[in-house]
Order: structure tokens, then sequence, then C-alpha cells
């Protein structure tokens, strides 16, 4: 029995909610789904914990940019944690210097975790691991999938990125978050940190759905006490629940902080319910000039872009279990 848990009403009126069916990417009841990861914001690494263990999503690979020994060491520490030694894990430059972030080192701060160079290579990880019956979240820069493109033995059935940018043209002025009210284009790191691999993604005609959870809705996406208090109610339900528990404790426990913003969680749980997100077709594009990203009504759109989400549905997703 899958328990999905509703945390908070919403009085969020969604006119538009994606209802494009997932069933084509269901094997024996779960979501065939592949994460590409980096490890500079917490949230990625909460976001690889929720999809270990929710009832939903069978994960079947995850790939990591850059993919530092630092950064395979603690992903293979925390794949342990979970039994799953048998997901591939690759890497775009094991050779990069390391990109563990120092609040990572806090989470298991009492154990030994030593630095491995056991991986393989991303984009080959990506080709042997998606299809056309696969969902790839992508948390990061898009090195690793723009190199599996490259190759041209790259499929996939649908590809959800966090990054990109709707600006005042885009979204109503009732939904825009007051730090973005003003701007239609705005620098988004994801996309920013490898403009050429980003560039091929969009380009990419054989990837036929694109979703883009970008910046101007995720970043009014806050992980509270309040709601952790909430997950402290069903914490035990799961081994998933439980170590996004402990991330999110260490993580509110310091100083001043009151809460996260939940980014890659947002971008995961659309990957399983679309209809948590309002989406519109646009054309993501860059300015040359500022080198910000930006979205524009265009005849010829290259993906949907997120304009608002359903708080509710959200959270369901988020600490679901069974």
């Amino acid at each position: 029995m899958i328990v999905i848990v509703s945390l908070m009403a919403t009085s969020l009126d969604l006119e538009a909610s994606e209802n494009i069916s997932s069933d084509h990417f269901l094997i024996n009841g779960r979501l065939q789904i592949v994460l590409d990861m980096e490890t500079g914001d917490p949230d990625d690494f909460i976001t690889l914990l929720f999809l270990l263990g929710h009832p939903l999503v069978h994960l079947k690979a995850v790939t990591i940019v850059p993919g530092t020994p630092d950064q395979i060491g603690f992903i293979r520490y925390v794949l342990n944690r979970f039994n799953r030694n048998d997901l591939p894990l690759g890497a775009f430059n094991i050779n990069a210097k390391p990109a563990l972030s120092k609040f990572h080192l806090k989470i298991y701060e009492n154990t030994l975790i030593r630095e491995s160079r056991e991986v393989l290579d991303g984009s080959d990880v990506l080709i042997a691991n998606c299809n056309e019956q696969t969902i790839l979240i992508c948390g990061g820069p898009l090195s690793n999938v723009a190199k599996a493109i490259q190759t041209g033995q790259f499929k996939v059935g649908r590809l959800i990125v966090q990054g990109g940018f709707a600006g005042d043209n885009i979204i109503p002025e009732e939904k825009r978050l007051n730090k973005f009210n003003g701007r239609l284009t705005c620098h988004t790191f994801n996309l920013g940190a490898d403009i050429k691999a980003a560039k091929i993604v969009l380009n990419y005609s054989e990837i036929k759905e694109k979703y883009f959870v970008s910046k101007n809705v995720c970043h009014g996406v806050i992980y509270t006490k309040d709601i952790h208090k909430q997950l402290e109610k069903v914490k035990d339900q799961s081994q998933s629940l439980e170590e996004i528990y402990h991330v999110m404790s260490i993580y509110l426990n310091q100083k001043g902080k009151i809460g996260k913003a939940f980014h890659d969680p947002l971008a995961a749980c659309c990957a399983i319910d679309l209809s948590i997100g309002q989406w519109k077709h646009v054309e993501l594009y860059m300015d040359q000039n500022t080198k910000e990203w930006g979205s524009r009504i265009n005849k010829y759109p290259n993906v949907k872009i997120i304009v608002d989400y359903h708080q509710d549905k959200f959270l369901s997703t988020l600490f679901a279990y069974g």
C-alpha cells in the first residue's frame, strides 16, 4: 500500500496543470528514473535520498557533475546505506577540483567516508540506462547529457531539468516572486555553468518531452521548520524519510537557518506527478550579451517551463511512503 501524506492545504488554483500520462514510464508499477546530479547544494542530495526510497520510483542509475573522487566516495557510501550498490554510477570529469560541499561532510561526520575513483563515464551510463521508457532528472549542469547526445546513441522519453527562467512576459503579476519582479531574464547556474551543453540539450529534437523547473517558481519552494515538524510525524515510515529528516535537522540547526529552498526536490516530484506544476510551452533562450536566460512565446517552442506549482500535491509526493 502506498500512503500519500497531505501536510498542508493550499488555496492555489491551477487552471492549466499538466495531465499527460506517465503510464508509459511504469514497469511493475514503478516509474523508471535516472538522476543526474551535483553536490554543491544539499537539495541535490535530498533528491537522491527521496528517489532511493519513493514507492513509485525505480531508480536505475545516477550520474554526477563533475564527478570527483570526494563526490563518488560520498555517493557510494549513501548507496550502500540503501543496499543499492548495484546502481550504475557515472561521472563527467573525475579529475576536476573537489566538488563535495562542506555541508555534506557534516551529515555523517562520525563516519569515515573514503574517496573513490570507482565510476563509469557519465555519458556511457546515460546511454545504457536511458530509453524511451525512462525519465531523466537533471539537477546540475547538463554536461553528462550533452556528451551522451553527441554520441548519436542517446534516447530518453522525458527530460526534467531544474533550471531556466520565465520572466514578466510569461508569469502573471500575481504569481511573480518579488525578487524576480520586473525581470525578463536571469542568471541560472545549471544552464550557465556549461552553456555549450545547455544549448546542445535544448537543440536536440529527439527528446520529445522537455520540462524545465525554473527558478521563478522553485526559489519560492521553501522547506521550513514547520514542514520539518510535519515530516517528524511520518519519518519512521521509510528509510528515505528518516534520512531526509536527519539531513534537514542538521541544516536547520545551523546558525541563522530558518528554511531551505527545495529546487531539485520540486523537479523530482514533478517527474513523478506532472500535475504538481502549471506549465507553459515556450522557447527557452540565452541573451548573448548578458548570458542570462529567459523564456518567450515562439511559433517553435523548445520546452515546457513551470510557471506555478501546487504546494499540497508537492508535499504529498515528497513525503509519500509505502
